[in-house]
This record gives C-alpha cells, structure tokens and sequence, in this order.
C-alpha cells in the first residue's frame, strides 16, 4: 500500500474589532510539486473582499509589504497585489512542516491585528 501526504488547510481569522477576517489557504497543487499558499482579506460585516490599498485602508496596505516578505520565516515565498497574497511553501517540506508555517503565519496576522481598537477600514 502506497503511503502519501497532502495538505489540503483553510483557516479564517477574523478581528471583528479591527473589522477584518483574513483566509489562508495551503493546498497542495495539481501536479505534487508544490504547496500553493493564499491569502485574502473580507470584511466582517458583510464579508466583502477588501484590497490591499490605501483607499480601503492604509494599516492593511502598509502591513501587506512587510507580511509577504515575512513569511519567508514561515517557509512561503510570496507576492501580492491588491487582492492577495500568493505564494508557495519552500519545497521539500513535510506536510507537519507546512502546518507550522501556517501557524507561524497565522500568528504574525494575529500579533497585529487583535491589537487595534477600532475598524481599519476606511
């Protein structure tokens, strides 16, 4: 019997103070050679996507360039635009691996986000 591992993780943050929930996303790709990493922001009060620009709020636009280059210290190699970041896991990973770099992303957003005490969105 053949063993195999995958990673297939969705996880939801949401900061109903700062006004925001995040999604990530870790799956791994079509072809094995990868794990795709994806992050997006909704509002939490009608779960609208909200984009990484300063029209829609400047904490969330500013925060996203430091985060998609962070996450190298989670084991991500990400870009964004404004309406995500995406990247994928460094490879060679174990799929326990690839869940505590989600956990490491996962903390950094909440090491920031919980800290607001009103809505970031503008």
């Amino acid at each position: 019997m053949a063993n195999s591992t995958g990673v297939q993780v969705s996880v939801n943050l949401a900061f109903p103070v700062a006004g925001v929930a995040f999604k990530i996303d870790a799956n791994d790709s079509a072809d094995g050679d990868a794990t795709a990493f994806r992050l997006s922001v909704t509002d939490t009060d009608g779960g609208r996507d909200v984009p990484f620009t300063v029209d829609s709020s400047r904490p969330l636009a500013d925060w996203v360039r430091g985060y998609s280059r962070w996450l190298n210290r989670a084991r991500v190699s990400a870009t964004f635009d404004e309406n995500a970041i995406t990247g994928t896991f460094h490879e060679g990973l174990t799929a326990e691996e690839t869940l505590q770099g989600v956990a490491h992303a996962c903390d950094m957003i909440r090491q920031r986000f919980e800290l607001y005490e009103e809505s970031v969105l503008e």
